[in-house]
């Protein structure tokens, strides 16, 4: 009587053991922090971006959103993908960090500040040049463009490595 008992207290600790250590496998995230350490956990989409700011000119958010390009000269600038096919031009807070130049197509979560800026044409020329375009492709930049801009105090990138350069 006592064997069938055992082995059922033992099948059910190891179920148990198996889905908690499935649970923490799913859970478990890893991530590299430049800047400020930041709360990763209520990151909101682009979609909950674009929605806060129809009321506002501007919000302070943490945002999580796909890596579309990194500079490729310091990693001083990225570009996160909106999921509406553009895109929002991360800074770096006091130009005090920079991310890997190979975190393009990573997920990022930032946190700071969004807002609808103009960016001018000598800052697109710039991030045109950091992005290894071509002088023709540079030298076509004369009109400035509004758009979306975050200035982050923190980013997380899930599953980075740092710069091989």
């Amino acid at each position: 009587m006592k064997k069938p008992f055992y082995v059922l207290i033992i099948a059910g600790v190891f179920a148990v053991a198996c889905q908690n250590n499935a649970d923490d496998a799913a859970l478990e995230r890893s991530f590299a922090f430049y800047g400020d350490t930041i709360d990763t956990e209520n990151a909101i989409t682009p979609a909950e971006l674009l929605e806060q700011l129809k009321s506002f000119d501007s919000v302070v958010a943490t945002v999580e959103a796909p890596i579309e390009a990194v500079c490729q000269k310091k990693g001083c600038w990225m570009d996160l993908t909106l999921g509406n096919g553009q895109y929002m031009t991360v800074k770096f807070k006091d130009y005090g960090f920079f991310v890997p130049m190979n975190a393009s197509e990573k997920t990022a979560i930032v946190s700071g500040y969004a807002k609808v800026d103009t960016l001018d044409v000598d800052w697109l020329k710039h991030k045109a040049y950091d992005a290894g375009m071509s002088q023709a492709a540079i030298d076509s930049i004369t009109e400035p463009e509004v758009r979306l801009s975050f200035m982050a105090h923190g980013v997380a990138i899930e599953n980075a490595t740092e710069n091989k350069k």
